[in-house]
């Protein structure tokens, strides 16, 4: 027995076969074609977004980086102010300090020059009482003798009383 290819050869369909045919070669000519070119657009856009999200990332950190940065010479000029208003309150506590005692010495100064006033005031006083208590007691004794006395007469007692009176009998 013989096999024959003719009547499986009539047999076929084929528009079938060339359909086939026509589709895989469409198919080749639209991979090596329209396909290649597709997916190298494809791939170069995928790079160009990878490389746009490295440098979003790299940007990321220096936004990163610059604001550890400023907050760093933030504190830093914080801890500047602290020192300095802490620097400039002692030195007006020193102020003060020496202002009061500027003030306490003109005051004692003042008490001084105040009681050596009253002092001097007093003395002048007790000169003043010694020389009328002086007087009195000239003119009572010139009552009591009973004549007028003379003028030099008067000075000589009023020296000799005055000498015995001494600066402490009237103080």
């Amino acid at each position: 027995m013989e096999f024959g290819w003719e009547p499986i050869i009539k047999s076929l369909n084929w528009t079938l076969i060339l359909n086939v045919i026509a589709f895989l070669l469409l198919v080749w000519a639209l991979k090596r074609l329209l396909f290649a070119r597709a997916l190298a657009w494809l791939d170069a856009r995928r790079k160009l977004e990878e490389e746009r999200i490295s440098r979003a990332k790299a940007m990321e950190e220096e936004a990163l980086r610059l604001q550890k940065q400023a907050e760093e010479e933030l504190q830093d000029a914080n801890r500047r102010a602290r020192a300095v208003l802490a620097q400039a309150e002692a030195e007006a506590q020193e102020i003060l300090r020496r202002a009061r005692e500027e003030a306490r010495e003109e005051a004692r100064r003042i008490i001084q020059e105040a009681e050596a006033a009253a002092r001097r005031v007093q003395e002048e006083a007790l000169q003043e009482l010694r020389k009328v208590y002086a007087e009195l007691v000239v003119l009572g004794a010139a009552q009591v003798l009973g004549r007028e006395v003379r003028a030099e007469d008067h000075e000589r007692i009023l020296a000799e009383l005055l000498s015995r009176l001494g600066p402490g009998v009237l103080s």
